[in-house]
């Protein structure tokens, strides 16, 4: 029973953080000055905001490659290890890059997002949450 609960969880965890990811992905897309406010960043040039724009595309595609984790199993296990590496490589960038005062300290949350749900997903593969019977 206990293993059947982390199972679940993992795969609530996989449909809350790709969604979250899958959201946010569109709204950087079509609104990504609105999404700068939501964060409490300073306006940037209208150019930037193309770039915003394209990191939206990304973003979202990383949410939705989550929905291959619901199947479970080896899928499960492939999305959570490639997602845990790239979260991990966007938090440790943002960190030095806000240590640098190339981006506010707001992009922060940015980091600490990416970094506890890679966290939660390397734990969850270590402890073999998607190998539980379905």
């Amino acid at each position: 029973m206990k293993r059947m609960k982390r199972r679940q969880m993992a795969v609530i965890l996989s449909a809350g953080v790709g969604a979250m990811d899958a959201v946010t992905g569109l709204l950087l897309v079509v609104a990504p000055a609105m999404v700068l406010r939501m964060m409490g960043i300073a306006p940037i040039h209208p150019e930037g905001l193309v770039f915003l724009s394209w990191m939206g595309v990304f973003i979202g595609g990383v949410g939705l490659s989550y929905g291959f984790a619901l199947r479970g199993g080896v899928a499960a296990e492939t999305v959570w290890r490639i997602t845990a590496m790239v979260r991990l490589l966007v938090g440790v960038f943002v960190i030095w890059k806000c240590a640098a005062g190339d981006l506010t300290s707001a992009w922060l949350t940015v980091a600490v997002t990416d970094l506890v749900v890679a966290m939660v997903q390397w734990f969850g593969l270590r402890a073999g949450w998607w190998r539980e019977a379905a």
